[in-house]
């Protein structure tokens, strides 16, 4: 069942709790809503939007024309669409690092900065074993095909060749054989991990804020896959 027009408040080991709605029971909890951006960003003294810092077109900071800001902590406009951001994804990070780069030493020079603007090419990613969705230029598809051409370009921007060298055997070793659990050992000591929510550490009734993370210790043993 899908629920439209409605967001989660609060959740506890066994429940979750929506807005405006019926608690629903649970067992096992997903969490996809995305991402935030990093927290060190909050006490910085400049304009922020949704938490992230914001940038004029030449991918200055707007309250501090000296600083620059790029990726994820960015709200880099959309010159295209007035209003509008450029997504914080990694193929608009890496043009937007190539043109502050260049604006960087255009400013040292005394040099015209040059505006960024880019439109996403596509969209991939992996649903499963031998299984993906894309979006190329408008026209979506899906199956082996978006599977298959999401980790051919991953592949493909991995940096040095003795990674892309170690990834491709990983991953043609995958298709023969079906996944394995290399390693499974005890973690050092003293280690946190950050795994909201644990039904076992945290107990069944203590209610957490959506979004609220709790560092509790590492469970016991942890399992690495061969298969990303």
């Amino acid at each position: 069942r899908i629920l439209l027009n409605t967001r989660v408040k609060s959740m506890t080991a066994n429940k979750v709790f929506l807005a405006y709605r019926a608690p629903i029971p649970c067992s096992t909890l997903v969490w996809t809503a995305g991402t935030v951006p990093s927290p060190l960003l909050s006490p910085l003294p400049c304009a922020k939007e949704r938490g992230r810092i914001v940038v004029n077109q030449f991918l200055q900071v707007s309250d501090w024309p000296d600083v620059w800001a790029v990726g994820d902590c960015a709200f880099v406009p959309d010159i295209r669409n007035p209003g509008k951001a450029h997504p914080p994804t990694a193929q608009h990070a890496i043009r937007e690092g190539r043109v502050v780069a260049q604006n960087i030493a255009a400013a040292l020079l005394g040099r015209p900065l040059k505006s960024f603007s880019f439109k996403t090419i596509g969209l991939l990613a992996s649903i499963g074993r031998r299984a993906g969705v894309a979006r190329i230029f408008g026209f979506n598809f899906s199956g082996f095909f978006a599977w298959w051409m999401w980790r051919t370009i991953y592949l493909s921007k991995l940096p040095g060749l003795d990674k892309k060298v170690r990834v491709a055997f990983d991953w043609t070793l995958d298709l023969l054989f079906p996944k394995d659990v290399c390693a499974v050992y005890d973690p050092p000591h003293g280690r946190d991990f950050p795994w909201k929510h644990a039904k076992d550490m945290v107990g069944e009734d203590r209610q957490y804020p959506a979004g609220t993370p709790q560092t509790i210790p590492l469970p016991h043993f942890s399992a690495r896959s061969l298969s990303p």
